[in-house]
């Protein structure tokens, strides 16, 4: 008896364009929705969504030590001049609020972004490392170790600018949290990258401890390249073609080490011995 193959007179089954897990396309969905939103509101009304969801470091400090006021109004005194001084104490109280620390910021921050070039680079390394980890560790535990990042990377911004009255927006926290998950296993040895888009090979392939990782070239190569890019470019000694508001960088870094650190809290894929 023969038996003809299993595929032969079915039609051939057509690959998506982007084979990406269904939690990143909705959340890369999700991002770009609210910037088209903002994109209808008036210039006030998207400002005051910016002190409602954006992360501003100073009232973190304020809230927890109130006597720090007047450091934040001398601060940006010093930056307009004194004849700025009355629409300097405006800003602070509108930064600021009477609300509370609003503490919903640490994480809606990672929902704005300043400009269509800070979100599309976003999304392409989201697209590109996002998935990946979503893969591994299954939607729950990718949008947990996410907002995580997220949130580690608005304290440690916080930690080295605590005065600071500027928003803090954009993703890029959490996917720095995702890029240093995805080092955890993705350059383990005799790995093809083609072959991440199959979600059994992913939670196949054995996660590097902390110890092994700090002994793969590949993946000591690619945490130095990416610290190294992120500093020249956070600390503005490597301009960024159009754009013209700064880099956070510490929030960047904050988000990686968090990925990095807890990412083994959360995987149930394979771990090397």
């Amino acid at each position: 008896m023969t038996h003809l193959p299993h595929d032969r007179g079915a039609p051939a089954r057509r690959e998506p364009i982007l084979n990406l897990p269904s939690v990143v396309t909705w959340l890369i969905a999700a991002l770009v929705l609210i910037h088209i939103g903002r994109s209808f509101l008036s210039a006030f009304d998207d400002y005051m969504l910016m002190t409602w969801l954006a992360f501003v470091p100073a009232r973190l400090t304020v809230w927890l030590a109130p006597e720090r006021l007047q450091e934040v109004i001398d601060g940006i005194g010093g930056t307009v001049g004194e004849k700025g001084g009355a629409s300097s104490l405006l800003l602070v109280r509108l930064l600021l609020g009477e609300a509370g620390p609003r503490l919903w910021s640490l994480l809606s921050y990672g929902l704005l972004h300043g400009s269509w070039t800070h979100l599309l680079s976003n999304v392409v390394w989201l697209a590109a490392f996002g998935s990946p980890v979503a893969r591994r560790l299954g939607a729950a535990a990718f949008l947990n170790l996410f907002a995580l990042a997220t949130i580690g990377g608005a304290l440690l911004h916080w930690a080295a600018r605590d005065l600071d009255v500027l928003p803090l927006v954009g993703a890029s926290a959490g996917i720095a949290g995702t890029m240093a998950a995805a080092a955890r296993f993705v350059f383990s040895e005799g790995l093809r990258f083609g072959s991440l888009a199959d979600d059994a090979v992913v939670r196949a392939i054995p996660a590097e401890g902390f110890g092994r990782l700090l002994r793969n070239s590949r993946a000591l190569i690619f945490i130095g390249i990416w610290f190294v890019t992120t500093i020249l470019f956070g600390s503005g000694l490597v301009p960024i073609l159009g754009e013209e508001t700064s880099i956070a960088w510490e929030a960047h870094i904050g988000g990686f080490l968090v990925g990095l650190l807890l990412f083994p809290l959360l995987d149930k894929g394979a771990v090397r011995r």
